[in-house]
């Protein structure tokens, strides 16, 4: 809000100071002797008044000018840092990482209600794979985290440990077991709820062979 409202103010400035450079000009280079002699003998005895005006008016152009140059070379490097942070952050993530950003393809969603205090989720947070989009739960520290726009291009099945092809029973087992717990949510499957139980790992299995047959289309 206070963003808005400091360039919405340097607008209103802006205009302000572009009609006083206009009006400023005009006074200076009107022949005003053809409209009214006594008028322009006041232009010709304020004349230095005029002038230091429109120095003062044209260096807030320059240096409004400078201040957009060096924010932009600014903004640029920053966006570069953020985007080799991420980029080596996801070629570092850890076993827990990557199973934490597998759920975003497991239970097929792009906002995953998450603990901020997991060291997990702060950790990808920090890094800027994850962002915080909305705090749902300010007493157990939950917030809807959705995975950073800048580290979606890095953020590839390989990354996260899925594969292109069909998978062994012995890979789904194991992708299945390292799913970290807080981050599962309640699975609705013909009109029943189940938490926890085995026909959870059969809904599991049921995705992960939906995941496969995409990915063999993909293949092929």
């Amino acid at each position: 809000m206070k963003h808005e409202n400091s360039i919405s103010a340097l607008k209103i400035t802006n205009t302000i100071m572009m009609w006083l450079f206009c009006l400023t000009v005009m006074m200076l280079v009107m022949p005003w002797e053809i409209i009214s002699t006594e008028f322009a003998s006041h232009i010709e005895t304020n004349k230095i008044v005029l002038y230091f005006a429109l120095i003062i008016e044209v260096s807030n152009f320059i240096s409004q000018g400078l201040l957009t140059i060096i924010n932009s070379v600014l903004s640029k490097k920053a966006r570069r840092k953020l985007q080799d942070k991420i980029m080596q952050a996801v070629e570092d993530l850890d076993f827990a990482e990557r199973a934490l950003l597998r759920e975003y393809v497991l239970q097929r969603k792009s906002v995953l209600s998450l603990p901020v205090n997991e060291p997990t989720v702060r950790n990808l947070i920090d890094d800027g794979v994850l962002r915080i989009v909305n705090v749902n739960d300010s007493e157990n520290y939950r917030a809807d985290i959705i995975i950073a726009k800048e580290a979606r291009p890095y953020i590839t099945y390989k990354a996260i440990g899925l594969t292109l092809g069909k998978m062994t029973e012995e890979q789904v087992t194991q992708i299945m077991n390292s799913r970290p717990e807080y981050a599962k949510q309640k699975y609705n499957h013909q009109n029943k709820i189940f938490i926890g139980s085995n026909a959870v790992r059969n809904v599991n299995a049921t995705t992960m062979r939906e995941i496969e047959s995409k990915n063999e289309d993909v293949a092929a």
